[in-house]
C-alpha cells in the first residue's frame, strides 16, 4: 500500500486544481425576440474555475477556497430576481466576474446554452474564458 494513502502532505500537487460546475440547468427570463420576453426558458450553465498554483496548500494553511456553492447561489438568484436579460453573453459576462472576484480563482471558463431553441441541437449558446489580469 501507498504511503501517500490517507496523508493528504505525502501528494505533490500537479499545477492548479479546477473546480466544475456541471449542468445546472434554471429557469431563467432571457432572448432577444418578442416571443421569449415575458416568460422564462432553460438554461445550462456549466463552469470551470481554474485555481491559482499552490492551491490545496493555500486551502491547508488559510481555510479559505474556491467556492462552487457560491457560484451556484449567485447564478440561482440572479435569475430568480426576474430581470430579463437578452443575451447568453451577458450571463457569461456576469458569471466571470463574479468568479474571479475571488483571488483563488485564477481563470474561468463559462458555458452558458439554451436547451430548447433547436430539436436538432443539444443546446446552443456560447462558451467564454476570462483571466484575471
Amino acid at each position: 500500500m501507498s504511503e501517500a494513502f490517507g496523508n493528504p502532505h505525502a501528494l505533490k500537487e500537479n499545477g492548479q486544481d479546477v473546480i466544475l460546475i456541471d449542468g445546472l440547468l434554471i429557469p431563467v427570463h432571457i432572448g432577444v425576440l418578442e416571443s421569449e420576453k415575458g416568460q422564462t426558458q432553460a438554461v445550462r450553465f456549466d463552469v470551470e474555475i481554474l485555481t491559482v498554483s499552490g492551491y490545496r496548500q493555500i486551502v491547508r494553511e488559510t481555510g479559505s477556497y474556491v467556492s462552487y456553492a457560491d457560484t451556484v447561489t449567485f447564478i440561482q438568484e440572479k435569475a430568480a430576481n426576474g430581470e430579463h436579460i437578452e443575451l447568453v453573453e451577458d450571463w457569461a459576462e456576469a458569471i466571470a466576474e463574479f468568479v474571479l472576484e475571488n483571488p483563488l480563482a485564477e481563470q474561468v471558463t463559462v458555458r452558458v446554452t439554451k436547451p430548447e431553441i433547436f430539436e436538432d441541437a443539444a443546446g446552443v449558446g456560447i462558451r467564454i474564458s476570462r483571466r484575471r489580469t
